[in-house]
Protein backbone atom coordinates (compact mmCIF):
# COMPACT_ATOMS: atom_id res chain seq x y z
CA UNK A 1 0.00 0.00 0.00
CA UNK A 2 1.20 3.81 -0.51
CA UNK A 3 2.16 5.67 1.92
CA UNK A 4 -1.28 6.79 4.30
CA UNK A 5 -0.13 10.38 4.20
CA UNK A 6 0.37 10.35 0.59
CA UNK A 7 -2.91 8.70 0.25
CA UNK A 8 -4.29 11.58 2.65
CA UNK A 9 -3.51 13.89 0.75
CA UNK A 10 -3.65 13.28 -2.95
CA UNK A 11 -6.91 11.37 -2.59
CA UNK A 12 -9.15 11.73 0.72
CA UNK A 13 -8.75 16.09 1.29
CA UNK A 14 -9.17 16.57 -2.75
CA UNK A 15 -12.09 14.07 -2.33
CA UNK A 16 -13.43 16.78 0.15
CA UNK A 17 -13.19 19.42 -2.37
CA UNK A 18 -15.00 17.89 -4.92
CA UNK A 19 -18.90 18.18 -5.05
CA UNK A 20 -19.19 14.84 -6.92
CA UNK A 21 -18.50 12.78 -4.15
CA UNK A 22 -21.43 14.46 -1.83
CA UNK A 23 -18.72 14.70 1.04
CA UNK A 24 -19.16 17.58 3.50
CA UNK A 25 -15.91 19.88 3.98
CA UNK A 26 -14.48 18.17 6.99
CA UNK A 27 -12.00 20.33 8.81
CA UNK A 28 -8.74 18.08 9.98
CA UNK A 29 -6.86 20.22 12.40
CA UNK A 30 -2.84 19.74 12.82
CA UNK A 31 0.01 21.21 14.33
CA UNK A 32 1.89 23.37 12.30
CA UNK A 33 5.31 21.34 12.42
CA UNK A 34 3.09 18.25 11.18
CA UNK A 35 1.60 20.45 8.20
CA UNK A 36 5.16 21.76 7.38
CA UNK A 37 6.47 17.49 7.37
CA UNK A 38 3.58 16.70 4.50
CA UNK A 39 5.87 17.89 1.83
CA UNK A 40 8.52 15.20 2.87
CA UNK A 41 5.78 12.48 1.73
CA UNK A 42 4.85 13.72 -1.00
CA UNK A 43 6.14 11.51 -4.56
CA UNK A 44 7.65 14.93 -6.68
CA UNK A 45 7.43 12.69 -10.12
CA UNK A 46 3.92 11.99 -9.85
CA UNK A 47 0.95 13.07 -11.21
CA UNK A 48 -0.71 13.53 -8.02
CA UNK A 49 2.18 15.84 -6.74
CA UNK A 50 0.21 19.27 -7.31
CA UNK A 51 -3.13 17.58 -5.38
CA UNK A 52 -0.88 17.12 -2.60
CA UNK A 53 0.29 20.61 -2.44
CA UNK A 54 -2.73 21.86 -2.72
CA UNK A 55 -4.47 19.41 0.57
CA UNK A 56 -1.84 20.67 2.32
CA UNK A 57 -2.50 24.41 1.57
CA UNK A 58 -6.26 23.62 2.50
CA UNK A 59 -4.71 22.50 5.49
CA UNK A 60 -2.73 25.49 6.56
CA UNK A 61 -5.61 27.45 6.02
CA UNK A 62 -7.83 25.43 8.37
CA UNK A 63 -4.71 25.89 10.73
CA UNK A 64 -4.91 29.60 10.60
CA UNK A 65 -8.51 29.46 10.28
CA UNK A 66 -8.81 28.16 13.45
CA UNK A 67 -6.76 30.66 15.61
CA UNK A 68 -9.64 33.04 15.36
CA UNK A 69 -12.92 31.17 14.17
CA UNK A 70 -14.08 28.79 17.20
CA UNK A 71 -17.31 28.21 15.92
CA UNK A 72 -16.28 25.32 13.49
CA UNK A 73 -16.22 21.79 13.54
CA UNK A 74 -12.47 20.90 13.44
CA UNK A 75 -11.23 17.05 13.97
CA UNK A 76 -8.29 17.94 15.96
CA UNK A 77 -5.35 15.55 15.50
CA UNK A 78 -3.36 15.26 19.09
CA UNK A 79 -0.62 13.16 17.86
CA UNK A 80 -0.17 12.69 13.98
CA UNK A 81 2.14 9.86 14.18
CA UNK A 82 -0.51 8.27 16.17
CA UNK A 83 -3.31 9.22 13.74
CA UNK A 84 -1.62 8.14 10.48
CA UNK A 85 -0.40 4.59 12.10
CA UNK A 86 -3.81 4.02 13.54
CA UNK A 87 -5.53 5.10 9.87
CA UNK A 88 -3.03 2.84 8.62
CA UNK A 89 -3.60 -0.20 10.45
CA UNK A 90 -7.60 0.21 10.08
CA UNK A 91 -6.79 0.12 6.13
CA UNK A 92 -5.30 -3.29 6.86
CA UNK A 93 -7.37 -5.18 8.92
CA UNK A 94 -10.51 -3.38 6.24
CA UNK A 95 -8.28 -5.01 3.53
CA UNK A 96 -7.49 -8.25 5.19
CA UNK A 97 -11.46 -8.78 6.38
CA UNK A 98 -12.85 -7.85 3.12
CA UNK A 99 -10.28 -8.02 0.55
CA UNK A 100 -10.45 -5.02 -1.24
CA UNK A 101 -9.23 -3.45 -3.79
CA UNK A 102 -7.07 -0.47 -3.35
CA UNK A 103 -9.78 1.69 -4.69
CA UNK A 104 -11.87 0.41 -2.13
CA UNK A 105 -9.28 2.00 0.40
CA UNK A 106 -9.84 5.28 -1.11
CA UNK A 107 -13.19 5.09 -0.68
CA UNK A 108 -13.41 3.94 3.22
CA UNK A 109 -11.12 6.34 4.11
CA UNK A 110 -13.05 9.00 2.49
CA UNK A 111 -15.71 7.76 4.17
CA UNK A 112 -14.94 6.79 7.81
CA UNK A 113 -15.53 10.26 8.97
CA UNK A 114 -19.10 9.59 8.83
CA UNK A 115 -19.28 7.43 11.35
CA UNK A 116 -18.06 10.09 14.17
CA UNK A 117 -19.85 11.19 16.95
CA UNK A 118 -19.76 14.00 19.05
CA UNK A 119 -17.27 12.95 21.53
CA UNK A 120 -15.19 11.21 18.64
CA UNK A 121 -14.44 14.91 17.35
CA UNK A 122 -12.21 15.82 20.66
CA UNK A 123 -10.58 12.27 20.58
CA UNK A 124 -10.17 11.47 16.98
CA UNK A 125 -7.41 8.25 17.67
CA UNK A 126 -9.64 6.87 20.00
CA UNK A 127 -12.38 7.07 17.45
CA UNK A 128 -9.92 5.20 15.04
CA UNK A 129 -8.91 2.60 17.76
CA UNK A 130 -12.60 1.55 18.07
CA UNK A 131 -13.07 1.16 14.35
CA UNK A 132 -10.15 -1.24 14.76
CA UNK A 133 -11.77 -3.30 16.99
CA UNK A 134 -15.38 -3.08 15.42
CA UNK A 135 -13.10 -4.71 12.40
CA UNK A 136 -11.51 -7.33 14.59
CA UNK A 137 -14.36 -7.89 16.83
CA UNK A 138 -16.83 -8.94 13.62
CA UNK A 139 -15.64 -12.84 13.72
CA UNK A 140 -17.95 -13.46 16.47
CA UNK A 141 -21.06 -14.22 15.08
CA UNK A 142 -21.83 -16.15 12.36
CA UNK A 143 -22.85 -14.99 8.90
CA UNK A 144 -25.79 -17.50 8.80
CA UNK A 145 -27.71 -18.69 11.24
CA UNK A 146 -31.02 -20.99 11.82
CA UNK A 147 -31.84 -19.80 15.09
CA UNK A 148 -35.64 -21.80 15.83
CA UNK A 149 -37.62 -24.02 14.20
CA UNK A 150 -41.15 -23.09 14.24
CA UNK A 151 -43.15 -26.06 12.19
CA UNK A 152 -41.66 -28.58 10.12
CA UNK A 153 -41.24 -26.26 7.22
CA UNK A 154 -40.36 -23.07 8.55
CA UNK A 155 -37.47 -21.63 10.78
CA UNK A 156 -36.33 -18.29 11.92
CA UNK A 157 -32.47 -17.15 10.65
CA UNK A 158 -30.34 -14.53 10.55
CA UNK A 159 -27.66 -13.45 8.08
CA UNK A 160 -25.24 -10.61 8.47
CA UNK A 161 -24.21 -8.75 5.66
CA UNK A 162 -21.03 -5.92 4.56
CA UNK A 163 -22.53 -2.51 4.47
CA UNK A 164 -21.33 0.03 1.93
CA UNK A 165 -18.06 2.43 3.31
CA UNK A 166 -20.55 5.16 3.66
CA UNK A 167 -22.72 3.34 6.28
CA UNK A 168 -22.48 3.75 10.05
CA UNK A 169 -20.64 0.47 10.93
CA UNK A 170 -19.58 -2.64 8.83
CA UNK A 171 -22.08 -5.34 10.13
CA UNK A 172 -25.64 -5.62 9.47
CA UNK A 173 -27.90 -8.19 9.94
CA UNK A 174 -31.33 -9.17 9.24
CA UNK A 175 -33.44 -11.98 10.61
CA UNK A 176 -36.28 -13.43 8.74
CA UNK A 177 -39.47 -16.45 8.77
CA UNK A 178 -38.21 -18.77 5.79
CA UNK A 179 -40.53 -21.03 4.52
CA UNK A 180 -39.73 -23.93 2.85
CA UNK A 181 -43.03 -25.01 0.41
CA UNK A 182 -44.30 -28.71 0.31
CA UNK A 183 -43.88 -28.95 -2.93
CA UNK A 184 -40.89 -28.47 -4.83
CA UNK A 185 -42.84 -26.31 -7.54
CA UNK A 186 -43.34 -23.48 -5.04
CA UNK A 187 -40.72 -21.14 -4.29
CA UNK A 188 -39.67 -20.50 -1.13
CA UNK A 189 -41.05 -17.90 1.12
CA UNK A 190 -38.73 -15.17 3.09
CA UNK A 191 -40.50 -12.79 5.73
CA UNK A 192 -37.63 -10.17 6.35
CA UNK A 193 -37.77 -8.22 9.30
CA UNK A 194 -35.37 -4.86 8.77
CA UNK A 195 -31.96 -4.53 9.16
CA UNK A 196 -29.69 -3.79 12.29
CA UNK A 197 -26.74 -1.77 11.71
CA UNK A 198 -24.07 -2.92 14.14
CA UNK A 199 -20.49 -3.39 15.72
CA UNK A 200 -18.63 -5.14 18.29
CA UNK A 201 -16.19 -3.62 20.75
CA UNK A 202 -13.79 -4.56 23.95
CA UNK A 203 -14.73 -1.99 26.62
CA UNK A 204 -13.06 -2.33 29.34
CA UNK A 205 -12.77 -5.71 28.94
CA UNK A 206 -15.91 -6.49 28.02
CA UNK A 207 -17.80 -6.95 24.50
CA UNK A 208 -20.26 -4.25 23.92
CA UNK A 209 -22.63 -3.84 20.66
CA UNK A 210 -23.37 -0.55 19.50
CA UNK A 211 -26.50 -0.57 17.19
CA UNK A 212 -26.38 2.23 14.89
CA UNK A 213 -29.38 2.22 13.11
CA UNK A 214 -32.09 0.10 11.40
CA UNK A 215 -33.55 0.03 7.56
CA UNK A 216 -35.46 -2.28 5.66
CA UNK A 217 -33.20 -2.92 2.75
CA UNK A 218 -35.89 -5.44 1.19
CA UNK A 219 -39.26 -5.75 0.46
CA UNK A 220 -40.95 -8.20 2.20
CA UNK A 221 -44.09 -9.33 0.37
CA UNK A 222 -44.90 -12.60 2.42
CA UNK A 223 -48.59 -11.59 3.07
CA UNK A 224 -49.09 -15.24 4.83
CA UNK A 225 -46.36 -15.22 7.08
CA UNK A 226 -47.29 -11.81 7.99
CA UNK A 227 -51.10 -12.39 8.77
CA UNK A 228 -49.40 -15.11 10.66
CA UNK A 229 -47.67 -13.29 13.01
CA UNK A 230 -50.03 -10.21 13.06
CA UNK A 231 -51.45 -10.77 16.69
CA UNK A 232 -47.39 -10.31 17.26
CA UNK A 233 -47.39 -6.81 15.13
CA UNK A 234 -50.76 -6.08 16.97
CA UNK A 235 -49.02 -6.28 20.54
CA UNK A 236 -46.63 -3.65 19.45
CA UNK A 237 -48.79 -1.34 18.23
CA UNK A 238 -47.24 2.31 18.62
CA UNK A 239 -47.62 5.18 15.79
CA UNK A 240 -43.75 6.19 16.62
CA UNK A 241 -42.18 2.58 16.10
CA UNK A 242 -43.09 0.41 13.39
CA UNK A 243 -43.87 -2.87 14.69
CA UNK A 244 -41.53 -4.92 12.39
CA UNK A 245 -38.61 -2.79 13.68
CA UNK A 246 -39.33 -3.35 17.31
CA UNK A 247 -39.90 -7.40 16.70
CA UNK A 248 -36.46 -7.27 14.79
CA UNK A 249 -34.77 -5.21 17.31
CA UNK A 250 -36.02 -7.70 19.87
CA UNK A 251 -34.56 -10.72 18.01
CA UNK A 252 -31.08 -9.61 17.95
CA UNK A 253 -31.45 -8.71 21.53
CA UNK A 254 -32.23 -12.00 22.23
CA UNK A 255 -29.55 -13.14 20.20
CA UNK A 256 -26.83 -11.35 21.56
CA UNK A 257 -27.78 -12.23 25.06
CA UNK A 258 -27.33 -15.77 23.75
CA UNK A 259 -23.66 -14.91 22.71
CA UNK A 260 -22.89 -13.13 26.14
CA UNK A 261 -23.09 -10.17 24.92
CA UNK A 262 -25.50 -7.80 27.58
CA UNK A 263 -23.81 -4.55 27.18
CA UNK A 264 -25.48 -2.50 24.32
CA UNK A 265 -24.77 1.18 23.14
CA UNK A 266 -26.71 3.48 20.74
CA UNK A 267 -25.12 6.20 19.32
CA UNK A 268 -27.73 9.14 19.10
CA UNK A 269 -25.61 11.28 16.58
CA UNK A 270 -23.38 11.60 13.72
CA UNK A 271 -21.98 15.02 12.98
CA UNK A 272 -21.37 14.92 9.57
CA UNK A 273 -24.52 12.99 8.47
CA UNK A 274 -27.20 15.60 8.05
CA UNK A 275 -24.82 17.96 5.72
CA UNK A 276 -23.45 14.68 3.91
CA UNK A 277 -27.70 13.75 3.09
CA UNK A 278 -27.53 17.44 2.07
CA UNK A 279 -24.89 17.35 -0.34
CA UNK A 280 -26.18 14.13 -1.28
CA UNK A 281 -30.22 15.21 -2.02
CA UNK A 282 -28.27 17.74 -4.00
CA UNK A 283 -26.19 15.73 -6.63
CA UNK A 284 -29.46 12.93 -7.09
CA UNK A 285 -31.66 16.15 -7.67
CA UNK A 286 -29.25 17.52 -10.36
CA UNK A 287 -28.60 14.07 -12.23
CA UNK A 288 -32.34 13.66 -12.43
CA UNK A 289 -32.97 17.27 -13.53
CA UNK A 290 -30.35 16.51 -16.46
CA UNK A 291 -33.06 14.11 -18.21
CA UNK A 292 -35.08 16.08 -20.94
CA UNK A 293 -38.49 15.73 -21.37
CA UNK A 294 -37.50 13.79 -24.56
CA UNK A 295 -34.99 11.53 -22.88
CA UNK A 296 -37.68 10.24 -20.05
CA UNK A 297 -40.35 9.55 -23.24
CA UNK A 298 -37.65 7.96 -24.90
CA UNK A 299 -36.51 5.83 -21.92
CA UNK A 300 -40.45 4.72 -21.31
CA UNK A 301 -41.00 3.95 -24.40
CA UNK A 302 -37.81 1.14 -23.82
CA UNK A 303 -39.50 0.14 -20.47
CA UNK A 304 -42.65 -0.52 -22.41
CA UNK A 305 -40.70 -2.87 -25.21
CA UNK A 306 -38.70 -4.49 -22.44
CA UNK A 307 -35.54 -2.66 -23.77
CA UNK A 308 -32.85 -2.64 -20.85
CA UNK A 309 -30.03 -0.47 -22.08
CA UNK A 310 -27.47 1.55 -19.33
CA UNK A 311 -29.34 4.47 -20.87
CA UNK A 312 -32.69 3.28 -18.75
CA UNK A 313 -30.21 1.14 -15.75
CA UNK A 314 -28.82 4.67 -15.01
CA UNK A 315 -32.33 6.31 -15.35
CA UNK A 316 -34.15 4.03 -13.26
CA UNK A 317 -31.42 4.17 -10.19
CA UNK A 318 -31.57 7.64 -10.39
CA UNK A 319 -35.55 7.72 -10.00
CA UNK A 320 -35.22 5.38 -7.13
CA UNK A 321 -32.68 7.46 -5.47
CA UNK A 322 -34.74 10.44 -5.35
CA UNK A 323 -37.58 8.98 -3.81
CA UNK A 324 -34.99 8.02 -1.15
CA UNK A 325 -33.15 10.80 -0.91
CA UNK A 326 -34.04 14.09 -2.31
CA UNK A 327 -34.93 16.06 0.59
CA UNK A 328 -35.24 13.53 2.85
CA UNK A 329 -32.16 14.98 4.80
CA UNK A 330 -34.59 15.94 7.70
CA UNK A 331 -36.34 12.29 8.05
CA UNK A 332 -33.37 10.57 7.84
CA UNK A 333 -31.74 12.51 10.70
CA UNK A 334 -35.00 12.02 12.47
CA UNK A 335 -34.53 7.87 11.87
CA UNK A 336 -31.47 7.81 13.04
CA UNK A 337 -32.37 9.88 16.48
CA UNK A 338 -35.29 10.09 17.86
CA UNK A 339 -37.32 7.51 16.02
CA UNK A 340 -34.88 5.16 16.44
CA UNK A 341 -34.63 5.88 20.40
CA UNK A 342 -38.37 5.62 20.28
CA UNK A 343 -37.74 1.74 19.64
CA UNK A 344 -35.73 0.97 22.52
CA UNK A 345 -37.80 3.24 25.00
CA UNK A 346 -41.25 0.64 23.63
CA UNK A 347 -38.94 -2.36 24.19
CA UNK A 348 -38.39 -1.29 27.67
CA UNK A 349 -41.84 -0.67 28.62
CA UNK A 350 -42.64 -4.49 27.04
CA UNK A 351 -39.57 -6.20 28.10
CA UNK A 352 -38.53 -5.71 31.78
CA UNK A 353 -35.45 -7.47 31.00
CA UNK A 354 -33.80 -4.77 29.32
CA UNK A 355 -32.35 -1.64 31.89
CA UNK A 356 -31.76 1.75 31.34
CA UNK A 357 -28.30 2.30 32.03
CA UNK A 358 -27.43 5.98 30.80
CA UNK A 359 -30.29 8.14 29.21
CA UNK A 360 -29.44 9.98 25.57
CA UNK A 361 -28.96 13.64 26.13
CA UNK A 362 -29.26 13.33 29.77
CA UNK A 363 -26.89 11.65 31.61
CA UNK A 364 -24.95 11.45 28.60
CA UNK A 365 -24.11 11.34 24.95
CA UNK A 366 -25.05 8.05 24.12
CA UNK A 367 -28.04 5.32 25.10
CA UNK A 368 -26.82 2.53 26.92
CA UNK A 369 -28.65 -0.29 27.51
CA UNK A 370 -28.22 -3.60 29.63
CA UNK A 371 -29.98 -7.18 28.80
CA UNK A 372 -30.72 -9.01 31.79
CA UNK A 373 -32.97 -11.63 29.76
CA UNK A 374 -34.51 -12.53 26.73
CA UNK A 375 -37.91 -11.55 25.33
CA UNK A 376 -38.72 -14.89 23.58
CA UNK A 377 -40.98 -12.50 21.82
CA UNK A 378 -42.08 -15.04 19.12
CA UNK A 379 -42.48 -17.72 21.48
CA UNK A 380 -46.23 -17.56 20.93
CA UNK A 381 -46.16 -18.30 17.41
CA UNK A 382 -43.77 -21.10 17.71
CA UNK A 383 -46.36 -22.32 20.37
CA UNK A 384 -48.68 -22.13 17.79
CA UNK A 385 -47.17 -23.58 14.41
CA UNK A 386 -45.90 -26.34 16.53
CA UNK A 387 -49.73 -27.34 17.93
CA UNK A 388 -51.28 -26.72 14.60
Amino acid sequence: MEDIRQIFLTKTIPDFLRWEVNMPYIKFLFDFDTLKSFDDYLDKKSDDYSKGLNSIRYLTQIYQESMTNKEQIYIRVHDSDRFFKLLEELIDCYSKKNGHALLYHYNFIRSIWLRMGVSDIDDVEGFLERQINFIKNAIVLNDYKEIDKFASNEVLACHISENEDWFETNKNIVFSIRRTPDSYLEPDIDYEFPAIHFAVSNLDGKKTCFIYGMQSLHKSDADEIKSDIQFVRKSLRNKNVSADFSIGMSLFLDYLYDHGITDIEIPTLQVFNYVYHECLSDTIFNSYSSYTDDDIKEIEDMIKLGVLTDKVTDYLHTYGMVSRFVGKQDSISYNKSERFINIFVELMEKNPNIELVCEPFVQGENMKIRINGKSNILDVYKTKKRTL
